[in-house]
């Protein structure tokens, strides 16, 4: 008799942004998006960026270090090829933007707003990010890693190959999001909203199993 293997996913790949040469800006964000459509090719560090409200703008091939953002609203911006290290993007709203390409190395993303975005190939490693809204989201091959997501919204969105590295997502909210192949087993899960028929093929471990059986009604009794 054949021994079965224990199942397992593939690690998610994710590719990195695609950066090229780059100008250190000597602009703001704020004045460039007055006359540009698109920002390309641009270093934007150590500035604060302020009451930012466009719509339907693009980035492309931009490193922003060490920049705080404060009262921006970027709805509908497609973000392609972009690096966030060491910022603080808290509370701004990306709503219904497109990501591709994007990372975000050791960022803070406390409220941050996501609703209605599509990110492919993105990675928070090292982030802040608790309250972060990623609703009726769409994210493909995207990985958080080592990341405070407590108290996040992922409700109604569709995941596909994300990983969740070392994370925590107590108390994170994932009603009517699929969890089917999502492997949670590296990630502090406790008091997580989620619908029964939504965890069911989510990748757990043990202690995680016994945690989510109030799913199912059940009471453990030693």
């Amino acid at each position: 008799m054949k021994t079965r293997k224990p199942f397992s996913m593939p690690p998610v790949r994710v590719v990195a942004p695609r950066l090229e040469t780059q100008t250190e800006s000597l602009k703001s964000l704020k004045e460039w998006f007055g006359t540009e459509e698109t920002v390309r090719g641009q270093y934007f560090r150590k500035r604060r960026e302020e009451t930012i409200d466009c719509a339907y703008k693009s980035i492309t091939d931009c490193t922003f270090s060490h920049v705080q953002f404060a009262g921006c609203k970027l709805k509908a911006t497609h973000l392609t090829d972009v690096r966030f290290e060491y910022c603080d993007l808290s509370n701004i709203s990306f709503a219904e933007s497109s990501l591709f390409r994007v990372e975000f190395i050791s960022c803070k993303l406390v409220g941050t707003n996501l609703p209605e975005a599509v990110l492919n190939h993105c990675r928070m490693q090292d982030c802040s990010a608790r309250y972060l809204n990623l609703s009726m989201s769409k994210i493909n091959q995207a990985e958080f890693a080592a990341c405070d997501l407590r108290n996040s919204d992922f409700s109604g969105s569709k995941l596909t190959s994300v990983g969740f590295a070392g994370c925590e997502l107590i108390e994170a909210e994932f009603s009517h999001t699929p969890l089917r192949g999502i492997d949670l087993s590296d990630a502090h899960i406790g008091g997580i909203r989620v619908n029964l028929p939504d965890i069911r093929g989510a990748i757990v471990n043990t202690g995680q199993a016994m945690e989510l059986t109030s799913l199912l009604g059940l009471v453990i009794k030693d």
